[in-house]
């Protein structure tokens, strides 16, 4: 029978949640990181066999001076490609879509300026070359993460590399090729579709594009040394030469604006949190995560969302033996990739080698074995550079559930 937390205090700090007895070393070790690696607010969910084990949370929200609760919202960054990427192949399971057919066959207008052969396969392989808008556009502000400006540019970019023959991380540009490949296919966008089709069925909080009566739940980031993550990683990356793909990238982050808005600033809040980005503006909570990534392997709630032989495809490595265009932190040269999912690398070391899901900046993560039947989800307001070996709160959490299963 799960252990009910509710109510303990650590320190000064609730525990909101329950474990199961053989789950307890998660739960430990949940709580040892708020003393030894300095969480602030944080929460913690496992499913096993499809069964809801841990659900943990504790910490505050010294933002909005309340409680992280295992209810608080947050924006799980990367994280959210689990749920791009399930929109997607749920419709290439149902036929809607074929992941070998170009991009062009859905949207005739992408196919211009050599992409007219860029199969669905390597948009979600990070293989299509254009990891960003070209520096050199005009695109501004939240332009470059969403809107009608964005994805004209990508219709008329050209590759920056011949597409098939390298891939690197396209932090949220997949994400705007995927939505139009959806909107054109379903004539919903993506965070739309994804709420019908996903978070309706499957009972998830966990929102594309978030309205504005569930604002008052989301809880700010705290980033560490006060650096939103664009600018922590261009502070720390090396002088590139100037014809690089390395210089390219470099110039075009320097347009991006900050991954997060002010927090005391609505109008701010609103428009981040209200726009649809598929890559990278998800908000859940933990729980959800959890939740969707055991949708994906099994019944939960009598709920599956992909097909056994589509899981399996979609977790075939997609980048093996393909150069990777070396990048900094998590989107350096050991990341794996299926079909949207990021497979078990060392910066998303996961349960097992059958592992996968995404990470999200910050120490977000979604993960999935299938090998143990295990989905995991944690979500966190004290955020920090996850580093290519991941994160230490997450080898804390791991390493403790690989005992309990």
């Amino acid at each position: 029978m799960p252990g009910d937390r509710s109510g303990l205090r650590s320190g000064l700090v609730e525990i909101d949640g329950t474990v199961d007895a053989e789950f307890e070393a998660v739960g430990a070790a949940f709580e040892r990181n708020f003393g030894d690696l300095g969480e602030i607010g944080a929460a913690v969910a496992v499913l096993h066999r499809g069964r809801l084990v841990v659900d943990l949370a504790r910490g505050e929200d010294p933002v909005g001076e309340r409680p992280f609760t295992r209810e608080s919202l947050v924006v799980v960054a990367s994280c959210t490609k689990v749920a791009m990427a399930t929109s997607v192949l749920m419709l290439a399971d149902s036929g809607a879509i074929d992941l070998d057919a170009p991009v062009a066959t859905y949207w005739p207008e992408f196919g211009q300026a050599g992409k007219a052969e860029i199969p669905v396969r390597w948009v979600l392989s990070h293989q299509a070359g254009l990891p960003y808008p070209d520096p050199e556009t005009g695109l501004d502000g939240l332009h470059q993460l969403a809107g009608p400006a964005l994805v004209a540019q990508l219709e008329a970019q050209a590759p920056w590399w011949p597409p098939g023959t390298a891939f690197a991380y396209h932090p949220i540009t997949v994400g705007t090729i995927v939505g139009e490949l959806v909107r054109r296919v379903t004539g919903e966008t993506l965070g739309r579709w994804f709420a019908r089709h996903v978070a309706e069925p499957v009972r998830l909080d966990f929102w594309i594009g978030l309205s504005a009566d569930l604002e008052e739940r989301v809880v700010a980031p705290v980033w560490a040394a006060g650096l939103d993550p664009w600018a922590q990683e261009l502070a720390g990356a090396p002088v590139a030469p100037p014809d690089s793909y390395a210089a390219r990238r470099r110039a075009a982050m320097e347009l991006l604006p900050p991954m997060n808005p002010d927090p005391h600033d609505p109008a701010s809040l609103r428009a981040y949190h209200g726009i649809e980005v598929p890559a990278a503006h998800g908000i859940a909570n933990a729980r959800s995560l959890a939740r969707l990534c055991a949708a994906l392997m099994g019944e939960v709630d009598g709920v599956r969302l992909l097909s056994p032989e589509m899981l399996a495809a979609a977790t075939t490595p997609q980048t093996h033996g393909l150069p990777a265009l070396v990048e900094s932190g998590t989107a350096g040269p050991d990341l794996r990739f299926g079909l949207g999912f990021q497979l078990a690398s060392p910066s998303m070391p996961g349960l097992s080698p059958a592992s996968f899901g995404h990470t999200g900046a910050g120490g977000r993560l979604a993960l999935a074995d299938p090998d143990v039947d295990v989905a995991f989800g944690y979500t966190c307001n004290s955020a920090r550079d996850i580093g290519p070996g991941g994160d230490p709160r997450w080898a804390t959490l791991l390493t403790a559930l690989r005992t309990c299963v």
